[in-house]
């Protein structure tokens, strides 16, 4: 690749990328264990464990070429999903080959980590030079606790090659002192220098992604120009970053730099990419933003958007320690129960996908249906996720993601299931919900143009819903109607809130109100109704046979995505 091409890349990404859930289970480095070089065949473009593809193309190359091309530039910077077991692999697998590459020349390799505070540089520094222990290093400097599993192999293999760690970051106490304690005033002089003496600008596409980002942190976005945002913490973690990495390379000279962070910092060459070339525009950078995914065979031959240089796609298979747990990516059945009325010859059948209150009976709830919608649709109900088929909980609190992301995917091989078996129109089926279930559907359907038509009675506001991080619009706008909410007057400002912070990137919705709150569902069904067109098209189709039985299919979820947040199924 062109060096000067590269350079230039800029994207409104898709890739917004949540960082809860993958995480590194097993590692051969945990127990002290040597680190040795364990390289990838250099030959494969593509294997079980990555595929690597070049920004705003599709070519794939293997890591050996990528490391090549980024051994040209003076700082790397890998944007990772903190929490993912592959990605941990692969950093540490580039940092080994650039390490050798530039052994060659006579060029040293330093590593700089997001993870580490400016305070604990000195203790870090006495670690590697083996003057203390491991276990006095771990209690001083308070790491990730994520730490064994993501990053301590690559601060060993530091330590066994005699490579300097640069601790890059702002320390938490500091930036949650100037968040939560009156800013940058409020901080000692000792404080002050823990954070980048000049606080530069970002670009106002950064901080319009961080806005939409940040609602699936639960935070409120800041208004105001980036000038006035300087001292916001999101700045001062990349200033720091980028005045860290920058003050490494000036104190070694011809040293090159590997830097390590979240691939917000770093993808479409802004957050701290940005703020290293404001304090330097002749350094060389090159930049790699690594993607969890379920099926790397479907990356193959696509183009993926120029938000890195190089785009991996790595294996989701594991994480490590989250919220005290973790855990691996494994198959679990979405159950459902279907009741199909069966069509004249040539006919294709409305279909309504249902999820219901948590509190409801699947059997109950297709029974109920039946009745208000009449003989005409194929209704499914699908069961809550916790469930003994007598009704049960959609979402476990302390793994809310996980479980949205599984029935996203479930739902959407379900609706793949349907189309192909069941003679479906595919412009002529609704999505819907009510209570709990409600808020599954709004969430997984958001945006999604796979689900042109969603219905929602969700008996009360947003909730955590109306805090989820937002995508970029998409580069084809949505062919609508998109999500239609049927809420109370109670209600309906926060509705309309959340409508115009979906339509600002592209979600069509609409928000009715309907005056008696326990007629709020029945109105909703009236509508979905009117939207079926049951009425005329009942006298095309047989009554239900009430002996007929109700299939109870399990549909067993396989690993088939590229996104931890979004699913979809190929049959």
């Amino acid at each position: 690749m062109d060096s000067k091409q590269k350079k230039s890349v800029t994207s409104r990404s898709s890739f917004m990328i949540s960082t809860a859930w993958i995480l590194f289970l097993f590692t051969p480095f945990l127990g002290g264990c040597k680190v040795t070089k364990s390289f990838e065949s250099d030959q494969n473009s593509t294997n079980n464990r990555w595929t690597i593809v070049e920004g705003g193309s599709s070519r794939t190359v293997s890591i050996a070429e990528m490391a090549d091309d980024l051994a040209n530039d003076d700082v790397v910077f890998l944007g990772e999903t903190h929490l993912d077991h592959q990605t941990h692999l692969l950093e540490l697998d580039v940092i080994q080959r650039l390490h050798e590459i530039h052994q060659e020349k006579g060029r040293s390799v330093i590593v700089s980590l997001e993870m580490f505070g400016r305070n604990v540089q000195g203790i870090l520094d006495a670690y590697l030079a083996g003057e203390i222990s491991e276990s006095e290093f771990m209690n001083t400097v308070k790491p990730w606790n994520n730490y064994k599993t993501g990053y301590r192999p690559i601060v060993e293999w530091a330590k066994e090659n005699q490579v300097k760690v640069i601790a890059a970051n702002v320390p938490s106490e500091i930036w949650r002192k100037v968040a939560f304690g009156g800013g940058l005033s409020g901080l000692s002089d000792e404080e002050r220098s823990m954070i980048a003496e000049d606080l530069l600008p970002s670009t106002v596409r950064y901080w319009q992604r961080y806005d939409r980002t940040v609602r699936g942190h639960g935070h409120a976005s800041s208004a105001g120009s980036p000038e006035e945002r300087v001292e916001k913490v999101q700045s001062l973690w990349d200033n720091t970053m980028a005045e860290s990495v920058f003050e490494a390379l000036q104190s070694s000279e011809g040293s090159v730099v590997i830097h390590v962070n979240g691939g917000f910092h770093s993808m479409e060459r802004d957050g701290t990419v940005h703020q290293l070339l404001l304090r330097d525009p002749e350094i060389e950078v090159g930049t790699v933003h690594i993607v969890p995914t379920f099926d790397l065979a479907t990356v193959v031959g696509e183009e993926v958007d120029p938000v890195a240089d190089w785009v991996v796609w790595t294996a989701a298979t594991a994480r490590g320690d989250h919220s005290g747990s973790l855990a691996i990516y494994s198959p679990r059945p979405l159950r459902y129960l279907i009741d199909a009325p069966i069509p004249e010859q040539g006919q294709s059948l409305p279909a309504l996908i249902w999820l219901g209150s948590s509190e409801s009976d699947p059997a109950e709830e297709l029974k109920r249906l039946r009745e208000i919608h009449g003989p005409s649709p194929i209704i499914v109900v699908v069961e809550q996720t916790y469930s003994a088929g007598k009704g049960g909980e959609w979402l476990a609190e302390d793994h809310r993601i996980e479980d949205l992301s599984t029935l996203g995917f479930g739902l959407s091989q379900l609706r793949d299931h349907l189309l192909l078996q069941r003679n479906i129109q595919a412009d002529h089926w609704v999505l819907a919900g009510a209570a709990q279930g409600a808020e599954v559907v709004v969430s997984i359907s958001a945006g999604d143009p796979d689900w042109p038509r969603v219905w929602i009675a969700p008996g009360s506001g947003p909730g955590w819903f109306g805090m989820e991080g937002l995508s970029d619009p998409p580069d084809e706008p949505h062919s609508g109607p998109g999500i239609r909410v049927v809420t109370t007057e109670e209600h309906r400002s926060r509705w309309e809130m959340e409508l115009k912070s979906r339509a600002q990137v592209g979600t069509p919705m609409e928000v009715r109100v309907e005056a008696v709150e326990d007629q709020v569902e029945s109105r909703m069904h009236h509508l979905m109704g009117k939207e079926l067109d049951l009425g005329p098209q009942a006298k095309n189709f047989r009554a239900t046979n009430p002996n007929t039985p109700i299939t109870k299919a399990p549909i067993e979820i396989q690993p088939n995505q590229r996104s931890m947040n979004s699913f979809t199924f190929s049959p």
